[in-house]
C-alpha cells in the first residue's frame, strides 16, 4: 500500500543536465584523509579536518589552509585530540565567529565533548569549553511566535512548534514543514505567515514520517527533498503543479539530507547527502535556477563540500579510495 501510495511514482522525470565543475584548481590536499572544509567569512582560510587513525582510535587534526600563501598550520594535532577521546575524537562542526576567528566542537565519541576557539592567523588555542550532549538536549520544542500562532489557529500549538523545528524557511516568513505529530497528518505544506495560508504541496502517505528532508525557494517556486527506505526524491513545486526532478538511492532516509551552499535570487547551489557522515556515501551538487535543475559533475565522488560566502570559490572533500583528498578550485558556473 505504501508503494501504491508514493507521490512521487507516477511522476515523469524531468530532464537535468549534467555539467563538469568548473574554474582554475587553486590547491589539492591529498596526503591524508580530509573532511569538513569550511571558508572563513572573507575566504582567505580554509578550515578543515584530518581524519587521523592510531591503531583502532580515530583521531583528528584540526588544519587551516592560508589561500593566500597555500599554507598549512596545524591548530590542533592528534596528541592534543587524543586529551580529548573516549572511544575516538572527531570534529563534529566548524563556526567562524570572524574572519581569523574558529570554533571548532570536538566529539570524544561518547556524549561529551568540548568547544575549542582558535585564533588562525595566530595559529593557536585560545580558549578551550567542555560540554555535555546530555545536558544540551532541549527538554522540549521552543513554543511558535505568537504571529506565527494568531496565522495558523488551525494547528495547535505544539503541532506548529514540532512542524517549525523540523522545517524548513522558504522564503520571507514562509515555511515548508511537516507536522510529524500524533493523530495529524504527515503531507508537506506551505506555511505563508504574511498571507496566513496553508497550501498542500504534497500529499504524503502515513507511514512516511520526518520524510522531508530539505527544502528551499527558488523565485516562485519550492524546491523540497523527500526520502523514505532507501529513496529519495528532488522535486518542485511551481504553480500548483508538482515537477519530479531527481531521484536518489540512499543508506538512511532520515540521515539524507539538503544543505543550501549559496542563494543569489533565483539562483540556487546546494547539496544532497545521501547517508550518515560515517559511513562511505556520495553527495551531489546542484545548481537549480529560472533554466532548471544542473548536476555538478565530478571525477571523483563528492563526500562534502563548501562554497564561501561570495559564491566564487568551492572546496570539495573527494574520495579517492578509502580516503578524501581535498579540492580548492575557482568556482565558475555554465549558463
Amino acid at each position: 500500500m505504501a508503494a501504491l501510495a508514493n507521490p512521487f511514482s507516477t511522476l515523469p522525470l524531468q530532464p537535468a543536465t549534467d555539467i563538469p565543475a568548473s574554474g582554475k584548481i587553486l590547491a589539492t590536499l591529498e596526503n591524508g584523509d580530509y573532511v569538513l572544509p569550511r571558508f572563513s567569512p572573507d575566504a582567505r582560510y580554509l578550515a578543515f579536518a584530518h581524519v587521523v587513525m592510531q591503531g583502532n582510535t580515530e583521531l583528528t587534526e584540526i588544519q587551516a589552509l592560508d589561500l593566500k600563501t597555500l599554507k598549512v598550520t596545524t591548530l590542533l594535532d592528534t596528541k592534543g585530540s587524543l586529551e580529548f577521546a573516549v572511544y575516538k575524537s572527531f570534529v563534529a562542526g566548524f563556526f567562524w565567529t570572524d574572519a581569523t576567528t574558529l570554533k571548532a566542537g570536538i566529539s570524544d565519541g561518547d556524549v561529551n565533548g568540548v568547544n575549542l576557539i582558535f585564533d588562525v592567523a595566530a595559529g593557536k588555542l585560545v580558549s578551550k569549553k567542555p560540554f555535555s550532549l546530555a545536558d544540551d538536549a532541549p527538554e522540549s520544542e521552543e513554543a511558535p511566535s505568537p504571529e506565527l500562532t494568531a496565522a495558523f489557529p488551525a494547528m495547535p500549538p505544539p503541532v506548529l512548534a514540532n512542524a517549525l523545528a523540523n522545517g524548513f524557511r522558504a522564503g520571507e516568513k514562509k515555511y515548508v514543514v511537516q507536522k510529524n505529530y500524533w493523530k495529524q497528518d504527515n503531507h508537506v505544506w506551505l506555511l505563508d505567515a504574511g498571507s496566513k495560508q496553508l497550501t498542500k504541496l504534497v500529499n504524503i502517505p502515513e507511514a512516511w514520517i520526518y520524510s522531508l528532508r530539505g527544502a528551499f525557494a527558488s523565485g516562485n517556486a519550492i524546491i523540497m527533498l523527500v526520502a523514505y527506505g532507501q529513496e529519495a526524491w528532488l522535486a518542485r513545486h511551481a504553480g500548483g503543479r508538482l515537477e519530479l526532478l531527481y531521484r536518489f538511492t540512499v543508506k538512511n532516509y532520515q540521515q539524507t539530507a539538503l544543505r543550501v551552499e549559496h542563494a543569489r535570487g533565483e539562483r540556487v547551489l546546494f547539496q544532497v547527502s545521501t547517508g550518515p557522515d560515517y559511513e562511505k556515501r556520495e553527495n551531489f551538487l546542484f545548481v537549480h535556477d529560472r533554466s532548471g535543475l544542473r548536476r555538478i559533475r565530478e571525477t571523483a565522488p563528492i563526500y562534502d563540500l563548501d562554497v564561501d560566502t561570495e559564491g566564487r570559490l568551492l572546496c570539495l572533500s573527494l574520495w579517492k579510495g578509502n580516503n578524501r583528498r581535498l579540492v580548492v578550485r575557482e568556482w565558475k558556473d555554465f549558463r
